[in-house]
């Protein structure tokens, strides 16, 4: 991604994020606020890391050569499947203690459904990738 592009998208993020924390403020709506203010740092974390390589050229150019490195894509794209898999083995055993340890059918069933949508996503997307490569 473009340093252009992540000071848009860092100052987006911040904006929002304010957003979301004023409304969780006044709304009287913690959950709100705690998100909204997650948000609202992720987005100044970002505009840090843009100003930080936007000051240094030679950071800059060694963080777009990183950026287009096979083996970093490589490494990336491993790591998506890893934590895809982990995240579906950790939901199904959410479902599990949910239905047998808590008796909480309805949290089961959505969050089992929740799942299955995320494993179709995957399976469609692989096909789809597959085709077209």
């Amino acid at each position: 991604m473009k340093l252009k592009e992540q000071k848009k998208l860092g100052m987006l993020y911040f904006v929002l994020g304010a957003v979301l924390a004023i409304a969780g403020y006044f709304i009287k709506s913690s959950w709100l606020a705690s998100v909204g203010g997650g948000v609202c740092v992720l987005g100044l974390v970002r505009l840090l890391r843009a100003a930080r390589l936007s000051r240094d050229p030679d950071q800059a150019a060694d963080y777009d050569a990183s950026l287009q490195d096979e083996r970093t894509a490589y490494v990336a794209n491993k790591a998506r499947i890893r934590s895809f898999f982990i995240c579906i083995y950790a939901q199904l055993l959410a479902v599990l203690a949910a239905i047998l340890v808590f008796h909480q059918p309805l949290i089961g069933k959505v969050l089992c459904a929740l799942t299955c949508i995320q494993s179709l996503v995957y399976t469609g997307c692989y096909w789809y990738y597959n085709r077209k490569y």
